[in-house]
């Protein structure tokens, strides 16, 4: 599953350990800004926290070279920008394709995690109101 980092691990583990550390500052930042005290609101947080890891992680094969993988934003980044023959239409399908699929997902599956608290803090509410009265 993980083939496309045997050949490089530590720039890998690096660059997944950074991208971590970026959504956690990213996902503590959007929840200073306010807005997601519903559950949507912290679904739809999570689930573009999510999304940003992935875009720094999904890892494309590198054009012109055998067996080596880097993440797709950089491919793209250095393939469109610094190549003048570029050739980045591989990483910019990835990108394309996979962020918006992983996007959704996430939110349907945050989403669906919120059910459980929402039927829990509902019995929750009755049981006190029928107490005081």
């Amino acid at each position: 599953m993980m083939e496309f980092a045997a050949s490089y691990p530590t720039p890998w583990a690096l660059i997944a350990g950074a991208a971590l550390i970026g959504a956690l500052c990213l996902n503590s930042l959007l929840a200073k800004i306010g807005g997601t005290r519903s559950s949507f609101g912290r679904s739809l947080r999570w689930a573009l926290v999510v999304t940003v890891v992935a875009a720094f992680t999904l890892p494309v094969a590198v054009p012109k070279t055998e067996g080596v993988y880097a993440p797709a934003f950089v491919v793209l980044l250095f393939e469109t920008v610094f190549q003048p023959q570029g050739t980045p239409e591989e990483a910019r399908r990835v990108m394309m394709s996979n962020l918006p699929i992983i996007f959704g997902g996430a939110l349907v599956i945050f989403l669906l995690g919120h059910i459980p608290f929402r039927k829990k803090g509902a019995v929750t509410s009755e049981d006190s109101s029928s107490a005081k009265g």
